[in-house]
């Protein structure tokens, strides 16, 4: 297998908390939209060729899927990875005009025939493992998503990103971001503030040895 270098690597970053946030944490979600595109520009900016973003009002559900489509058969990129920040459900994303079946992403994703290109979809929404075996099957060499209700993204993403960025397999990434102790002070505080069925511990589903350098296939 060959290495796939920083020139043939292009991420995506879809953000759009906002639009369906709880309106007693408005000001959390802005920030946490915010927040995914910086840290991403900063922490990644040494590693991709290009970071394209999907945010607001643009943060459709088919905008989602032609941007991935259309990056991913650019001939500079060898392989996509997605960070996606969107708030879930089980089996369902919010997209900018509502939930979506992750069941319906997976079927027109996959009729693109992308498997060669699109690696990894990294999730920090509420059900994310529910989502990411359509992800995979969608053609996604790996993806992951929490358990239930997530709330250690604020840690779980800046953790992750910088061993990904490393170079660890993604095995270890999801490691890296599921610390203990912030694992389970931010979903007390989280159940504190009156959400339920919290559980932020992250699933795999496909290739966990998967790393920054790793082809798609």
């Amino acid at each position: 297998m060959s290495i796939v270098s920083k020139e043939e690597r292009t991420l995506l970053v879809v953000a759009n908390l906002t639009k369906w946030a709880d309106a007693r944490f408005q000001w959390l979600y802005e920030w946490l939209d915010q927040n995914a595109i910086n840290v991403a520009k900063v922490l990644m900016g040494l590693h991709y060729r290009q970071i394209d973003t999907l945010t607001g009002p643009d943060a459709t559900g088919a905008n989602f899927v032609n941007r991935i489509i259309s990056l991913a058969q650019d001939p500079q990129t060898k392989v996509l990875d997605v960070f996606l920040h969107l708030h879930g459900l089980e089996d369902e994303l919010f997209f900018e005009e509502g939930p979506i079946a992750t069941s319906e992403l997976k079927d027109q994703l996959k009729a693109a025939a992308l498997k060669d290109r699109l690696r990894l979809l990294y999730s920090t929404a509420c059900y994310g493992a529910s989502h990411a075996s359509d992800f995979v099957k969608a053609g996604f060499r790996v993806a992951s998503g929490a358990k239930g209700i997530n709330a250690n993204g604020p840690y779980d993403y800046p953790a992750q990103l910088f061993s990904w960025g490393l170079g660890q397999t993604y095995r270890m990434t999801v490691k890296a971001g599921s610390h203990p102790i912030f694992l389970a002070s931010l979903d007390g505080l989280a159940k504190a503030f009156g959400f339920d069925d919290m559980d932020s511990h992250k699933v795999i589903e496909g290739k966990v040895l998967t790393r920054i350098t790793s082809e798609a296939v």
